[in-house]
C-alpha cells in the first residue's frame, strides 16, 4: 500500500496499466510504485514477474511508471544507470500530480568538463565482449527481418542497456571508487553522452553507437554463415552439372523462414542474374549484393580490389530473339534447367572493386512515395472509416488515421490484390512476398508473413515446382511493380496533393462554416436593404404631388 500517494493513483492509469501488461504477458499487472522502486534492478525485478524479454521492455515499464506517478522519466532512469534505490518520498517530492508542493529537478545544463576517460575503447570492447544474445535480447517481436538487421532491434531499450554496460563497466574500472570520483566520472559520462537535457543522446555519440552495432551484427552474420562443404568442392572441380543437381535437389532449403527472408532481401540486388546463379550466390554469401563479372565491372569503370575474393556462379549470358525483329531480348532466366553445358566462373561482388559511383541514390518522403504509388494505379484511392483497407474492383479503400508507413504498406497491398486476387493462401503469400520485396526498397519495414505456408510444400508432390513457380512470380511481378513506380518517379510533383483524412473533415468543417455565415450575411444585407428603402406616408404624398404637377404641366404646353 502507497504512504504517500493516494491507493487510487493508478485510476486515471488503468488502460495503460492493462495495455502494459498484455504487452509483457505479465500474469499479474504491476503498479507504477513497483517498477519505480525496483528501477534500480528492474531487469532482475522483471525476470522475477516472468517478461519474457526484460532488456526490451524495461523502457515501457519505466514510461508507464513516469506517467502514472505524474514524476519525471529523468527520476527512474537515473536510478536504473546508477543502480540506486528510490523510495516513495522521492517519488512524491517530485510527483507534479499528487504533490502541489512538488520540487521538480532543474533543468540545467551539463557542467562544462574536461573529458579524460577513452568511453570510445570501452565502446568498442564491449561491442566485441558482449554476446550475441545480448543483443537478441532487443529484438523486435515478430519482426520479418534478418536478425543482422539494425532495424530489426528496440534501438531505444537496445542503446539504453548497453549504455548502462558502458557505464557499470567505467565505474568498476575506476583506480579510486571513493564518491567523488564516481560523480566526476558521472558528468563525464553525461557529458560524453548526452544532449545538455540530459534526455536524447548527443548525435555524434548516437551515429557512433548504431555504426558500431551494424558492424558487429554483419560480422556475426559472417561467424554464423558457412559455405557447405560438398557445394565448395563441386565448384572447386568446376562440375557445372553435379552443382546444377545440388541447386535443384536442395531447393527446400529456401522453405526455412531464415533462407526465404534473404533471398527477398536478394531479388533486387541480383536482377542481372538468373535465378539459378541467384541461389547459388546465396549459398556463398550471408547476404546477396549486386554481383557481376570482371569485363562487366570494367565497362562500369571499377577495377578489383587488391586480394578480391570471389564467388563462383553460372557463366554466359541467357538472351532471347524476338522472332519477328531478330531484336536480342535480354531476360531474367527464372528456371532451374539446362544449365548442364555451362562454365562455372569468378563473379565479383561491388564491394570488392572501386571506381566512381555512376548513380547517385534517390530517397523520397513517405508522402511523395504515396502519391506516386497512387499515379501508378487508375482506380481511384480513399480514405475512410474502417478496419482493413481493401480494394473492391471500383476503388482502393485506405483504412484512415494509420501511419504513413502502415498507409504505404497498405496501399502496396491493394495494387497487389488489384493485379492478382488473392482466391487462397498460397497466392497471399505471394503478393505479401512481394510487398515485402517493394516495402525494403522504400526502405520501411516488409510486411509479416505466413511462413507455414512454405514448410507446407515440402510434403505436395508438386512442392518443388510450386516453389519454383513462387520464385518466379515474386522476381517478375516485383520488378514489374517497381518499374512502374520508376517510370512515374520522374513525373512532375501532382498540382493538386491529395488531403488528409483529417485535412478533409476540417475541410468541410470550415466550407459549412462559411456556408453558415454567406447566408447569415445575405440574411442581414436583405434586412438592411429593406430597412433603408422604407417610403414615410409624408414622401409618398409628396411624390404624388411633384407628379400632378407635372402632369398639369404637359396640358397647359
Amino acid at each position: 500500500m502507497p504512504a504517500l500517494f493516494p491507493e487510487d493513483y493508478e485510476k486515471t492509469s488503468t488502460t495503460k496499466k492493462k495495455k502494459l501488461a498484455r504487452e509483457l504477458k505479465l500474469k499479474n499487472e504491476l503498479s507504477a510504485l513497483e517498477i519505480s522502486l525496483n528501477a534500480h534492478r528492474i531487469l532482475a525485478f522483471l525476470k522475477q514477474q516472468e517478461v519474457d524479454k526484460p532488456n526490451r521492455a524495461f523502457v515501457k515499464t519505466f514510461q508507464y511508471a513516469a506517467s502514472a506517478l505524474g514524476v519525471p522519466y529523468e527520476v527512474i532512469d537515473e536510478a536504473f544507470f546508477t543502480q540506486t534505490p528510490l523510495s516513495e518520498e522521492e517519488l512524491f517530492e517530485v510527483s507534479h500530480l499528487f504533490n502541489p508542493n512538488a520540487k521538480l529537478p532543474e533543468e540545467k545544463d551539463l557542467p562544462i568538463v574536461p573529458i579524460t576517460i577513452d568511453f570510445y575503447s570501452t565502446c568498442v570492447s564491449l561491442f566485441e565482449k558482449l554476446p550475441f544474445t545480448f543483443w537478441q535480447n532487443y529484438l523486435i517481436e515478430d519482426t520479418s527481418l534478418p536478425k543482422t538487421k539494425v532495424a530489426a532491434y528496440d534501438l531505444e531499450s537496445l542503446l539504453q542497456g548497453f549504455v548502462q554496460e558502458v557505464w557499470l563497466r567505467t565505474k568498476n574500472n575506476l583506480e579510486d571508487p571513493s564518491e567523488p570520483e564516481i560523480e566526476k566520472a558521472r558528468q563525464m559520462f553525461l557529458a560524453y553522452f548526452y544532449r545538455n537535457d540530459q534526455k536524447y543522446y548527443r548525435k555524434e555519440t548516437q551515429d557512433m553507437l548504431l555504426g558500431l552495432l551494424e558492424k558487429t551484427l554483419e560480422e556475426h552474420a559472417i561467424e554464423a554463415f558457412s559455405v557447405d562443404q560438398e557445394l565448395q568442392s563441386l565448384l572447386e572441380a568446376g562440375n557445372t552439372k553435379a552443382v546444377c543437381s545440388f541447386i535443384q535437389d536442395r531447393v527446400f532449403d529456401w522453405t526455412r523462414e531464415y533462407n526465404y527472408q534473404r533471398f527477398l532481401h536478394s531479388v533486387t540486388k541480383t536482377r542481372n542474374l538468373s535465378l539459378m546463379n541467384q541461389l547459388l550466390l546465396l549459398y556463398q554469401r550471408p547476404e546477396a549484393s549486386e554481383t557481376k563479372e570482371i569485363n562487366d565491372w570494367i565497362r562500369e569503370n571499377r577495377t578489383l580490389r587488391e586480394e578480391a575474393e570471389p564467388v563462383f556462379l553460372l557463366g554466359g549470358t541467357q538472351v532471347k530473339v524476338d522472332p519477328e525483329t531478330g531484336e536480342i531480348l535480354k531476360e531474367k532466366k527464372t528456371s532451374l534447367v539446362d544449365f548442364e553445358d555451362v562454365l562455372i566462373i569468378p563473379y565479383f561482388e561491388k564491394s570488392e572493386t572501386e571506381g566512381r559511383e555512376l548513380k547517385e541514390k534517390t530517397e523520397f518522403t513517405p508522402k511523395r512515395i504515396f502519391e506516386i504509388l497512387e499515379s501508378t494505379v487508375s482506380d481511384p484511392v480513399y480514405f475512410e472509416e474502417r478496419q482493413l483497407s481493401i480494394y473492391d474492383d471500383q476503388a482502393i479503400r485506405l483504412k484512415a488515421k494509420q501511419s504513413e508507413e502502415q498507409t504505404i504498406a497498405d496501399l502496396v497491398a491493394c495494387i497487389l490484390e488489384k493485379e492478382k486476387r488473392s482466391d487462397d493462401e498460397f497466392i497471399r503469400f505471394e503478393n505479401d512476398s512481394i510487398a515485402s520485396v517493394v516495402m525494403t526498397v522504400f526502405g520501411l519495414n516488409p510486411l509479416p508473413l505466413n511462413l507455414p505456408i512454405l514448410t507446407n510444400l515440402r510434403s505436395l508432390k508438386n512442392g518443388k515446382v510450386k516453389l519454383q513457380q513462387l520464385f518466379t512470380d515474386v522476381i517478375v511481378r516485383s520488378e514489374t511493380f517497381l518499374q512502374r513506380f520508376a517510370e512515374q518517379m520522374y513525373t512532375k510533383e501532382p498540382e493538386v496533393i491529395r488531403p488528409t483524412f483529417e485535412e478533409e473533415i476540417k475541410r468541410a468543417k470550415e466550407l459549412q462554416r462559411l456556408a453558415v455565415a454567406n447566408v447569415a450575411t445575405d440574411k442581414a444585407n436583405k434586412k438592411e436593404e429593406k430597412s433603408g428603402t422604407t417610403i414615410t406616408m409624408a414622401d409618398l404624398l409628396e411624390k404624388t404631388n411633384e407628379g400632378s404637377e407635372g402632369n398639369n404641366d404637359d396640358g397647359e404646353n
